[in-house]
């Protein structure tokens, strides 16, 4: 019996914003990529959100750091 995985869309409310969180992803991503890593060398990532700073920060591999805006 096959089950479908179900994979939730995670929406990050603030004020009169609001952001998807996996463009938030998506943006952490290609910033990492832009600092002349490649994505395939992502091992592990961990987003840390402030929505107080309009922030997202970051950390890869447990060594690279870095943010991106929310908004």
């Amino acid at each position: 019996m096959d089950q479908k995985k179900t994979v939730p869309e995670v929406i990050l409310q603030y004020r009169e914003y609001e952001v998807n969180m996996d463009d938030v992803t998506k943006r952490v991503k290609a910033h990492y990529v832009a600092k002349g890593n490649t994505e395939d060398s992502i091992e592990s990532l961990q987003v840390y959100v402030k929505p107080e700073e309009f922030t997202a920060y970051y950390v890869i591999n447990d060594g690279f750091c870095g943010k991106v805006n929310l908004f």
